[in-house]
């Protein structure tokens, strides 16, 4: 009978039932997400239970997974070594952008929500897309641009401009400002430069602009398809394109609003979510000169087009 065996008939003398065992396993399974084996689970349950068994012939790591919870630095991968196929992915870094989130609404016609910010470590630079519930932690206000984060059980994947990006599943976790780092990493994250105007953190107290963005540059419509991120002021001719109702995960209702922007240079799609949309609709009408302000603009996953969103900083001016 193998040691394995032992400890499963152990548990079981102390009163554990076959499915006790089995959702004691799945629950660390799910602690350490995905970095501990069904063996290592099992020998940490034996030991958080005084059980104490060790023999040649089982696997050395199933006792150390006992010993101590995962260290999670022993799996960390340096930005430049990501690829496509990698899955468990563990990044640790610095918040260097921080992108607004944005809701969408899905073909069942209920809503959803992603986020994403750029990490960073001495290495290089990748994306991080959070999707649902787990965007609620960039809405944290420790979570900012310069903050250490430690992402755990992403998974690799090409996203646009054909970029490789770390996405992150159900299973997924972001841990800020982790404590159980080396001297020597956290050297090399303190050298990591915080790039001025790097996200939405950083809203200027007197001007009440993103920094990074000159609020006199006189941008047009054509400058917006060479630019991503926050734009301090826009003009130009509104025409209304539609307003569209929708059901949140909670089960509220919010709204849509597509404006189109015109100058005589081109045109762009303006997104205006939740009730800022209604509220603008009774304000607008086609034809109408409008400046907007602080806005972002990035490209469409799906269209592949660049598209103007409104957030909570942003302003519309009639003019």
């Amino acid at each position: 009978m193998s040691d394995t065996q032992e400890v499963y008939q152990a548990l079981m003398d102390l009163g554990f039932t076959e499915e006790d065992l089995e959702e004691e396993v799945r629950q660390k399974e799910s602690k350490f997400h995905g970095f501990i084996t069904k063996q290592g689970a099992l020998f940490l349950i034996a030991k958080e239970n005084g059980i104490q068994i060790r023999a040649e012939d089982v696997d050395p790591e199933a006792y150390a997974e006992a010993e101590q919870e995962v260290d999670y630095n022993e799996f960390i991968v340096p930005i430049e070594d990501l690829d496509k196929q990698m899955t468990n992915i563990v990044l640790l870094g610095k918040v260097t952008r921080i992108f607004p989130v944005n809701e969408f609404v899905r073909k069942d016609g209920t809503a959803g929500k992603v986020g994403s910010f750029l990490v960073t470590d001495a290495s290089g630079t990748t994306k991080v897309v959070l999707w649902g519930e787990q965007v609620k932690i960039m809405e944290s206000e420790f979570f900012q641009v310069g903050t250490t984060i430690r992402c755990i059980n992403g998974y690799a994947k090409i996203g646009l401009k054909e970029l490789l990006e770390v996405h992150f599943s159900k299973k997924s976790k972001l841990l800020l400002d982790p404590q159980d780092i080396s001297k020597k990493m956290r050297s090399k994250l303190e050298q990591i430069p915080i790039p001025k105007g790097a996200g939405m953190n950083t809203l200027s107290k007197n001007t009440g602009e993103y920094e990074g963005y000159k609020g006199d540059e006189k941008l047009e419509v054509k400058d917006l398809f060479t630019k991503e991120g926050f734009i301090a002021s826009l003009s130009g001719i509104i025409t209304i394109g539609g307003l569209k109702e929708f059901t949140k995960d909670n089960g509220d209702k919010s709204f849509l609003l597509k404006l189109l922007l015109t100058d005589r240079t081109g045109e762009i799609t303006v997104n205006i979510w939740g009730m800022s949309a209604i509220e603008i609709l009774k304000m607008v009408e086609n034809g109408m000169s409008v400046q907007l302000k602080n806005v972002f603009i990035e490209e469409n996953e799906y269209s592949k087009s660049k598209e103007i969103t409104f957030n909570k900083k942003s302003v519309i001016k009639f003019i």
